[in-house]
């Protein structure tokens, strides 16, 4: 079947069931033996005690390349923290994961599943990593464990520091084979793009605090009661959202007991409590991402999971229990500066991004097939680059709202990531339902390295 006509779920799981068989036999030829899984064992404090300093050097290196920066940013250019931290915690429970030693078929399958979802034949056509990325990122890692390994054991424990060494370096091999089989014959050329100097201080801070989360370690949240429906508001099967400060949360009336789930989900931030049930099985509505709703554990990563709240009954309805919001982390200067722009490239004005206004963009940043944001008149606008001359549209479709900027374009066509309606952006035409409302378009002029959208 092609990948084009396969159901979101389907595209979840495809591949997935060879996934031991073909890992058992990436492990016999690189020959990584049970003293290998031993010996990963052996050193899993070692990389236990590095995994918060090697998460932070990993998303601050991410961060400093366009091509794998925009993937962790909000519309207004910012980056998204708590994206950011969820990647964060998805990093930090595989390596954890791996470092226990055990490489069954649920592993492989999951080892797969992260290749997958990297490529068009993931659960997101939304999101491509080109190949490169994904080799680089899996040597920044094999680099970070033999650091590791060689600053704890190798006065200590050299003996450990080799077999060890030999251990991780081998099963890498095998990590890096099944992430890059998922591209079968994909390849993107390389965008344009400047680095930035990333604040790593404010990386560590954040990765030890995700860090502290994933393992229980920070301090128990204050607890307020909300209402959330009246007795018998929400029958057997049924469920209601409701809205509770900044968190719209799922409260499930389930087989006669009460659940209630945060509706972001942890993907990108789908409401997944509007998505389907079946038996436990909550799926999401965007890109098929499946929960148990008795415990909010993402089905292929246990060790994840949705923010799950208490539901209780009173004489006068139901009510569920939250925490009481904290301060937000400071994620102070992210964006230290910025270098000078990759040859061939033009330059940025000397004032760097803060001298543009809401309405403007530097145009070597959206590449060709590629979109960006800006302002109009408070009004959010997509940008498009096709084959170097650009476009830009209203960015909500006119079906439901959906964010355009963060769709497929092909050619002149936009296709929104929600419900699929297509538009010409150029001209805002329907090419393609559910939407039936031609999208507004906008006059784009490029002085030099500047675009000014209206």
């Amino acid at each position: 079947m092609a990948a084009e006509n396969l159901t979101q779920q389907e595209k979840t799981q495809r591949g997935a069931q060879d996934s031991g068989q073909y890992f058992r036999y990436m492990m016999d030829f690189v020959h990584f033996t049970e003293d290998d899984a031993r010996a990963v064992r052996e050193s899993a404090l070692v990389i236990e005690k590095h995994l918060p300093s090697i998460v932070a050097d990993f998303y601050t290196h991410l961060l400093r390349y366009p091509p794998t920066r925009e993937h962790f940013l909000l519309k207004d250019g910012t980056v998204d923290q708590e994206y950011l931290q969820k990647r964060m915690l998805h990093l930090t429970n595989f390596w954890r994961r791996t470092a226990g030693g055990i490489y069954d078929d649920d592993y492989a399958r999951y080892v797969d599943y992260v290749g997958r979802a990297h490529t068009s034949h993931g659960a997101d056509p939304n999101i491509y990593i080109a190949e490169r990325y994904v080799i680089g990122q899996v040597g920044f890692i094999q680099h970070a464990i033999s650091n590791a390994l060689h600053a704890d054991l190798h006065e200590y424990n050299p003996d450990l520091e080799s077999r060890a060494s030999r251990a991780w370096n081998l099963l890498l091999m095998v990590i890096l084979e099944m992430l890059a089989r998922a591209y079968y014959d994909e390849h993107e050329a390389v965008p344009p793009g400047r680095l930035l100097e990333i604040n790593r201080e404010t990386m560590v801070d954040l990765a030890v605090e995700t860090y502290e989360r994933g393992l229980g370690l920070s301090r128990p949240p204050v607890l307020k009661e909300v209402f959330a429906a009246g007795v018998g508001e929400i029958a057997d099967g049924e469920r209601k959202i409701i809205q509770v400060d900044n968190l719209s949360i799922g409260v499930f009336h389930h087989n006669g007991k009460w659940f209630a789930v945060r509706n972001h989900c942890l993907h990108r931030g789908g409401p997944v409590a509007t998505g389907t049930l079946e038996g436990d099985v909550l799926t999401c509505p965007w890109h098929g991402f499946q929960y148990n709703l008795t415990n909010g554990r993402l089905l292929v990563d246990p060790a994840t999971k949705l923010e799950t709240y208490q539901v209780f009954e009173r004489e006068d309805g139901i009510y569920v229990r939250i925490p009481e919001p904290e301060p937000a982390f400071e994620m102070g200067e992210v964006f230290v500066s910025e270098p000078e722009p990759a040859a061939g490239q033009p330059p940025a004005p000397a004032a760097g991004r803060n001298s543009l206004q809401p309405n403007q963009f530097f145009t070597a940043e959206i590449a060709p097939g590629k979109t960006g944001l800006v302002s109009v008149n408070h009004q959010p606008v997509a940008v498009y680059n096709v084959d170097g001359t650009f476009y830009a549209t209203s960015e909500l479709c006119t079906h439901v709202g959906g964010p355009l900027d963060e769709g497929k374009l092909s050619g002149r066509v936009i296709v929104c990531p929600w419900h699929g309606s297509c538009f010409d952006v150029a001209t805002g035409e329907v090419m393609c339902g559910p939407a039936t409302q031609p999208v507004q378009t906008y006059p784009v002029v490029v002085d030099g390295a500047i675009g000014t959208v209206g």
